[in-house]
């Protein structure tokens, strides 16, 4: 079971590292098409990216970013989504992982008392 809960850590790791490098990748790609077009649609999603990012960490962000990549990039959408979804699901395995794994056996005194409440 260590073997396993520590893979997850790696996976996890694994997908955040990914999931700001494609916030960060996004953002970029949002400033280089209003740059180009002067789109205020895009300046907006660019906007609205940096702010979520704020106020809830990586999910108003991701899906400002599915949005910007939706018509311009399958593979960069396919990927937030991926991202979007794997992430809450391999932070409820680590949860439940790590309260599986420390469960620690009763202590000395706690097993006394124990056994004098019996």
């Amino acid at each position: 079971m260590n073997s396993l809960f520590v893979i997850a850590v790696i996976f996890v790791f694994i997908i955040g590292i990914a999931a700001l490098v494609y916030l960060i990748k996004s953002l970029i790609d949002m400033w280089r098409e209003y740059a180009a077009t002067k789109n205020e649609t895009v300046l907006l999603l660019f906007i609205l990216n940096i702010v979520g990012f704020f106020l809830s960490g990586s999910l108003i962000s991701m899906i400002v970013a599915i949005i910007f990549y939706w018509k311009r990039s399958r593979k960069m959408r396919n990927l937030g989504i991926f991202l979007l979804i794997a992430g809450p699901i391999l932070f409820i395995v680590l949860a439940i992982g790590s309260f599986t794994l420390y469960e620690a056996p009763m202590m000395e005194w706690e097993q006394m008392e124990y056994e004098m409440n019996l």
